[in-house]
């Protein structure tokens, strides 16, 4: 394991990354709202190039009367999502 791991938590890590996905695909929504025409760039950043859904867009649906479940499940990663789980993981290094 990479040296600055060796003492920290790994759910931190987790939370952390996570947390860094996250704020990089809000980011990624916020440049898709810039007015202006559509180019390399701007498509660069938004576009979802890895897109796993299972029960999208209808959830697997499990019924026995007496209890309903619905299972589901979907991950849109993109540029800016691993740009904001890359930075979250470079603040995450100096912290203690």
């Amino acid at each position: 394991m990479a040296r600055f791991l060796a003492d920290k938590k790994v759910s931190t890590l987790i939370l952390v990354t996570v947390l860094g996905l996250i704020i990089g695909s809000y980011s990624s929504l916020l440049i898709g709202m810039i007015p202006g025409e559509s180019n390399v760039v701007k498509e660069l950043f938004v576009y979802n190039f890895l897109d796993i859904s299972t029960g999208y867009p209808e959830p697997l649906s499990v019924d026995i009367k007496a209890i309903g479940f619905q299972f589901g499940f979907l991950l849109k990663i993109n540029v800016m999502s691993i740009i904001g789980a890359a930075i979250a993981l470079w603040i995450y290094r100096g912290y203690r």
